[in-house]
């Protein structure tokens, strides 16, 4: 090919990616994970696609090895390259991974880098650099119709052999998936990653809806003294989380006895042996079931709780820091930080400062109770006598908190309603333009305030 063929076919290739991504800006993506059958191959075609995962590995590791200079005018044409073995000896290393996969390593490399570099430059410190892995679990699978397509529904041949199959570069078969039921009608497939887990290999397929924009009644836009619903929520430890009506869940799923006599079972093997390989995939194995218990309850709570309501708060609490703290065992047991993203990534939700006193300040009068421990379950205000439970009324207090918050910024849809005028009102307002700022908690101090 020539200079100027290429300069239009490289111009070309420009104009439809950056037509594409105008399209897609307009549209609402959504992520399927499908699951693949690797029953319908045969032998070699399962070899093969197993192997993508190890040769990954290879290619990783070679990267992150190579000097500057020679990573950055790295061909991704290249075929042959080593390895080390356990006594760091160069092992020589063929690849049979297609050549958009290999792009796809060094490309996700290049960004890493990128990344480390920019997060530098941020904060001023060293970060390390890239370390060599042990495994490596995910391709990106960028380019619909040439890494990877899809036949679902009605597609395939007149027999219907190539139904709710997908087609991934360097195997011929077509594979057979499980969860093609997921993906709507008249949605547009887009760029995937390829990602084996303990459980098998998983294709998360990014597919574009067109958008649309939620209806809002003539009743409603003229309704300016309603109240919108609205609910609070204060997270904890005994009690994980606690809303602003009194309800209580306990998103903990903790370690099965499963697992506990799997790891007392790898620690009697021999390290490298064949036994203590297939234990510790076992072992990994179930970390993915009760990674997947915990995901789905974070689901059904964040849903049970978000459910008609317009504006959900919470408090921006520092659930990383309670980790390193005496609590670490109860946080990693349950889905607190998945629920708090959820939660975070929903428009509807209204975020409190992490050093608002929710749990000092009484709703009422607006007074901070000094007396306030972790050992106190209820609060009592020495000034009005309001009493109600310790998390409750720290969930009423975030409410309310996040109803001023609200309020403030949409004055020219609502008016500001009569019972922001009060007590605690002043108190927040004053807590806020204090200049004033409490030090962050000590390890042991690790519920909110």
């Amino acid at each position: 090919m020539t200079v100027e063929a290429r300069t239009l076919k490289n111009e070309a290739i420009r104009n439809t990616l950056k037509a594409t991504r105008e399209k897609h800006s307009l549209m609402r993506p959504i992520v399927i994970e499908l699951k693949l059958d690797l029953k319908c191959l045969n032998k070699e075609e399962r070899h093969a696609l197993e192997m993508y995962f190890v040769e990954g590995k290879w290619l990783k590791n070679y990267l992150l090895a190579l000097p500057d200079e020679e990573f950055r005018s790295f061909d991704t044409r290249t075929r042959d390259i080593y390895s080390f073995d356990k006594d760091k000896n160069k092992v020589p290393r063929h690849l049979e991974l297609p050549a958009k996969l290999i792009q796809s390593v060094y490309q996700r490399i290049k960004q890493d880098m990128k990344s480390l570099a920019a997060k530098r430059k941020k904060t001023g410190k060293k970060n390390g650099k890239l370390k060599f892995v042990s495994d490596y679990t995910t391709f990106d699978l960028n380019q619909y119709d040439n890494t990877h397509w899809i036949c679902y529904g009605s597609d395939g041949d007149k027999n219907g052999r190539y139904k709710n199959t997908i087609h991934i570069a360097g195997i011929k078969r077509p594979i057979r998936t499980f969860g093609m039921e997921q993906i709507p009608a008249g949605s547009e497939p887009a760029n995937a990653k390829l990602i084996r887990k303990p459980s098998g290999i998983y294709v998360h397929l990014t597919c574009y809806l067109p958008a649309t924009s939620p209806v809002v009644s003539e009743d409603e836009k003229d309704d300016v003294d309603r109240l919108l619903e609205a609910i609070g929520t204060d997270l904890g430890i005994k009690t994980t989380i606690t809303t602003s009506d009194g309800r209580k869940y306990d998103i903990s799923i903790r370690e099965t006895e499963c697992l506990k006599g799997l790891q007392r079972k790898l620690a009697r093997q021999i390290k490298g042996s064949k036994g203590w390989h297939a234990t510790r995939e076992l072992i990994r194995r179930e970390y993915e079931k009760i990674t997947n218990r915990r995901k789905d309850k974070a689901n059904k709570v964040f849903h049970d709780i978000a459910e008609g309501q317009e504006v959900l708060v919470i408090q921006d609490d520092n659930i990383q820091g309670w980790q390193k703290g005496r609590f670490g065992k109860q946080v990693q047991n349950s889905c607190l930080g998945t629920l708090k993203s959820k939660f975070k990534a929903d428009p509807r939700t209204v975020v409190i400062s992490r050093w608002f006193p929710s749990t000092a300040v009484c709703p009422i009068c607006g007074h901070k109770h000094e007396g306030m421990t972790l050992g106190v379950g209820e609060f009592v205000c020495p000034v009005c006598g309001y009493t109600e439970e310790r998390d409750t009324k720290g969930a009423i207090t975030t409410l309310l908190a996040g109803e001023i918050e609200y309020y403030s910024t949409h004055t020219g849809r609502m008016r500001t309603p009569v019972e922001l005028t009060s007590d605690f009102q002043c108190f927040y307002e004053a807590w806020k333009q204090s200049a004033l700022k409490p030090e962050a908690p000590s390890s042991s101090g690790i519920i909110s305030q």
